[in-house]
């Protein structure tokens, strides 16, 4: 038994399913092998077409979860609270550095003031 985590670096399947449970990869500390969902991990990583690529993670994820190869104890989430004025926020579930800053914009009709207050 050990603990291990994993941070995406981009949103992905492949950077979690191949590089923690493909039988070959150096970062598969569980030592998970199954040669059906490397066949899946291979095929998915050589498929051009997104919906089927997705298709074929999500059978590789399935047999995975039914061998249960790890146990994971914590999910890590993002909470953020935005002022009702702040509009155009997309959430993105790898946390706040990938929110497309630029599409954010203040609603000047607010009735909350947009400027700071003056402490006394």
């Amino acid at each position: 038994m050990y603990r291990y985590s994993w941070y995406a670096d981009f949103p992905d399947p492949d950077n979690f399913l191949f590089s923690l449970f493909h039988s070959q990869s150096p970062d598969n500390y569980a030592n998970y092998s199954n040669p059906e969902v490397d066949r899946l991990l291979e095929q998915a990583r050589s498929e051009g077409d997104y919906l089927k690529r997705i298709q074929l993670y999500r059978q590789a994820e399935k047999q995975i979860m039914e061998d249960a190869p790890v146990v994971n104890m914590v999910y890590y989430t993002f909470e953020t609270l935005f002022q009702s004025y702040v509009q155009g926020i997309e959430l993105n579930a790898l946390g706040d550095r990938y929110i497309p800053m630029k599409k954010i914009w203040f609603d000047a009709t607010s009735r909350v003031s947009l400027t700071t207050p003056k402490l006394p």
